[in-house]
């Protein structure tokens, strides 16, 4: 019951609720993006969603406009693609809140695997038990952010993806999104750079 429906109807509860309490410190951070960086406020992406459909995912830019197209994803965190205001946004996560909105659309969950570029599943695209992850709604947060957020290799993202995917469950998605923000407010393993040694 709660995969079906309970899960979709908590998700667009919490984010419009989210969206209302973040409205002010949004604005905000739209007003610091435009005085910090020429560019739009949002950044916009295709990405692989349930059933490997694309969306259009949403985010506050972080980056110098056109930053992808000059040298793909960002893996450090030196990268002098990186705006001042985009340094803190991605370091406290605070550049995902847009996606809210794709929440609310359907695009995506609160818990669940995050949704990637479509290039970087070509080589697990025979795979069946990664194939799990898109069995789902892509998420805000998702299992591999506990420990390791960004530094994560995809095997191991992949394989923990595909066991979320299996046992999707309330209290699982509860402990994950607990798990998340204290993860969060450390601020820790935001670039691949940043592995940390179990």
């Amino acid at each position: 019951m709660y995969r079906k429906t309970g899960k979709r109807v908590i998700d667009v509860f919490l984010s419009i609720c989210g969206l209302i309490v973040c409205a002010i410190p949004m604005l905000i951070i739209a007003i610091l993006i435009k005085m910090d960086s020429k560019g739009p406020v949002l950044f916009k992406q295709e990405r692989l969603g349930k059933d490997q459909k694309i969306f259009t995912i949403y985010k506050f830019r972080s980056m110098c406009q056109g930053a992808y197209e000059i040298g793909g994803i960002v893996k450090r965190s030196d990268d002098k693609r990186i705006t001042r205001v985009g340094a803190f946004l991605r370091r406290t996560s605070l550049d995902e809140l847009p996606q809210m909105f794709n929440i609310i659309r359907g695009d995506m969950a609160i818990v669940g695997p995050r949704p990637i570029l479509p290039w970087e599943f070509y080589d697990y695209q025979n795979n069946s038990r990664y194939c799990r992850r898109y069995d789902v709604l892509p998420g805000l947060f998702c299992s591999i952010d506990i420990d390791y957020r960004a530094s994560a290799d995809r095997n191991l993202q992949f394989e923990m993806d595909a066991e979320y995917a299996r046992n999707i469950t309330f209290f699982n998605d509860l402990k994950l999104f607990s798990g998340v923000i204290k993860t969060v407010i450390s601020g820790k393993n935001v670039y691949c750079e940043e592995i940390q040694k179990k």
